[in-house]
């Protein structure tokens, strides 16, 4: 048993991470399948999905890519009904997907006259609607067993606003008070066993480029 699996053991957890073929959602899906936890790799990448599925699974994990994009909701509810079949249920959602646009930040040569609203949209729709959306249609598994887990993706930029990326700051900001709403929201219908929080991360950079 590695050191991961005894602080943080998920053994027989299903665990749906969206976003999962992206840089964060990347690496949470691995630490997860060390933790024991069976990952679904939620993406828009199918082959990308399959492959770090394949990495997890060769290093002794347990993995399934699934493709689906997390504004698309005829997509999410087949993509629950593959891995229901393949794993039966849904104990864990982490709701990694989001991202941003050049539109939506405003750079030291422009000024916020010059934001490009139809990319504001977009990047709240990603990182807002994409974690809303989701947590209906995965919550739904959830609700019938009467217990659950969502893990949501705010950032520092939702607690101390910072200059240039605007669009990104308002969606995390919201992202921070849907969770606190979800949890109570989702408590006080059905039950103490579930619970929902968000994780603030710091700067990210893609080693992979």
């Amino acid at each position: 048993m590695s050191y991961i699996e005894e602080l943080f053991g998920l053994k027989a957890k299903v665990v749906v991470v969206t976003g999962g073929t992206g840089v964060l959602g990347n690496t949470m899906c691995k630490a997860l399948a060390k933790a024991g936890a069976a990952v679904v790799i939620l993406g828009r990448r199918k082959e990308v999905a399959d492959n770090l599925a394949k990495e997890i699974i060769q290093a002794g994990g347990n993995a399934f890519g699934v493709s689906a994009d997390v504004l698309d909701e005829k997509q999410l509810v087949e993509a629950r009904k593959l891995i229901l079949e393949k794993f039966g249920t849904i104990d864990i959602l982490v709701n990694a997907a989001g991202g941003n646009l050049p539109g939506a930040v405003v750079t030291p040569d422009k000024t916020f006259l010059d934001l490009k609203l139809d990319d504001f949209k977009k990047v709240v729709d990603l990182n807002l609607t994409g974690t809303v959306l989701p947590s209906q249609i995965f919550g739904e598994v959830m609700v019938a067993s009467k217990k659950g887990i969502i893990i949501n993706i705010s950032s520092m930029t939702a607690i101390r606003p910072l200059t240039r990326v605007v669009g990104y700051g308002a969606a995390k900001a919201a992202i921070s008070n849907f969770t606190q709403w979800l949890s109570v929201e989702m408590a006080k219908k059905f039950g103490e066993d579930f619970r929902v929080n968000a994780i603030a991360p710091g700067f990210l950079s893609d080693r992979t480029k």
